[in-house]
């Protein structure tokens, strides 16, 4: 995950850019203010054989952050909002990050939120999308734009219906992660119990 939040911080920079590809992909999405579900996600780590698989949920809110919930094979969560990210494993505290002192921090908030809830003009931005779209389904590939970030990352591809089904990255040293989002559901706000893990 701290790697996932690298990578996020080296997509600061970039000029937009407007493709029919993105046009149509966004045309299929749905964009709810709330966006939940599991993920199931394997990493395969250059020069070990079995790759790391780690399972959990995660909930996206516009207004909020996000929240990502590893529950096997230990319980640990990731939590960003505008003002910072926090890692815990269980209550324990591993990382905070304060927007404040890290300007960063809202970066990879935007970056995150354009991944997990399918907001392909916003990671335009960042990488030359091509891909193709017909009959509601459709698969993405990003390359980065940056030499700074192609130097981390070389590919993300991406493929959905509604909502994004899967994000498989390819970063630059052989490493690669792919993730499942299964379940995927909207909804037009948080619930109490949901609000009060931003709290």
């Amino acid at each position: 995950m701290k790697r996932f939040l690298l990578i996020c911080a080296l997509l600061m920079n970039g000029a937009a850019y407007a493709g029919s590809i993105v046009d149509q992909v966004q045309a299929t999405l749905t964009q709810p203010a709330v966006v939940s579900g599991r993920f199931e996600q394997k990493r395969e780590l250059a020069g070990f054989p079995k790759p790391v698989a780690s399972s959990g949920r995660f909930l996206v809110a516009r207004e909020r952050g996000v929240l990502w919930t590893t529950e096997r094979p230990f319980a640990s969560s990731v939590r960003l909002t505008r003002g910072e990210i926090l890692q815990k494993a269980g209550d324990t505290v591993t990382m905070r990050m304060s927007a404040s002192k890290e300007p960063a921090v809202r970066a990879i908030n935007g970056v995150m939120f354009s991944l997990l809830s399918g907001d392909i003009a916003r990671l335009e931005q960042n990488f030359t999308v091509t891909g193709k779209a017909g009959e509601g389904r459709w698969t993405l590939s990003l390359a980065p734009r940056e030499a700074g970030l192609a130097q981390v990352i070389k590919r993300i591809e991406l493929s959905g219906q509604k909502f994004v089904e899967t994000v498989d990255m390819l970063d630059a040293n052989g490493d690669r992660t792919h993730i499942r989002m299964l379940d995927s559901k909207g909804a037009a706000a948080l619930s109490k119990a949901e609000a009060a893990q931003f709290d």
